[in-house]
């Protein structure tokens, strides 16, 4: 996964302040930077679980050990028990499979978390793989509607101050080009 980092503090201010005893999936972890920001801006001691399916990601971050447990996953099989996660972190992932198998991954991270789920996506930013990785490519495009009718909260980051968004919407008006990107949070708070 490539990593925005427009959506950093976003994030980091979804999850809960004391991570202590909590276990955490970072699906599609990608070279870990979600389970670094984790370790240095949280408290307490998370046991962290990154999966990725592209072997050289994980090949570099498993020295690190940011991670607890590393795991070669094909999303949407995810090897994990039913509700054996307190928060699964869905962050720049969906866009690069087909809806169908969007789909199917939700429904996977609802069987396996327990509390929260996260899911950030970026809007109107197309993408061709990166580094040599044919997953990085932006195959789907998830607008809020969508994790509404999930029963997810939604909101819209973007990626541009407001004292240029006017611009940008002048721009794309007069040009005919594609706005800025934006990104959607989208979070999910489960029953116990």
């Amino acid at each position: 996964m490539s990593h925005l980092s427009a959506l950093d503090g976003h994030v980091l201010e979804a999850l809960p302040k004391d991570l202590d005893d909590l276990v955490i999936l970072d699906v599609a972890c990608g070279l870990g930077l979600w389970g670094f920001l984790i370790r240095i801006h949280k408290s307490g001691c998370p046991y962290l679980i990154g999966t990725d399916i592209w072997r050289p990601h994980l090949a570099k971050i498993s020295p690190l050990n940011v991670y607890d447990e590393v795991i070669q996953a094909q999303l949407p099989n995810i090897s994990l028990k039913e509700k054996s996660v307190d928060i699964s972190l869905v962050c720049e992932v969906i866009e690069h499979l087909p809806t169908s198998v969007g789909y199917e991954l939700l429904s996977r991270i609802e069987e396996i978390t327990r509390q929260t789920i996260i899911v950030t996506t970026p809007l109107n930013f197309p993408q061709d793989e990166i580094y040599g990785n044919p997953y990085e490519k932006h195959i789907s495009e998830w607008p809020v509607a969508v994790f509404a009718k999930l029963g997810y909260e939604t909101r819209i980051i973007h990626t541009l101050p407001k004292t240029l968004r006017f611009a940008d919407a002048i721009r794309t008006f007069a040009l005919r080009l594609p706005p800025t990107p934006r990104l959607i949070l989208a979070r999910k708070r489960l029953k116990s």
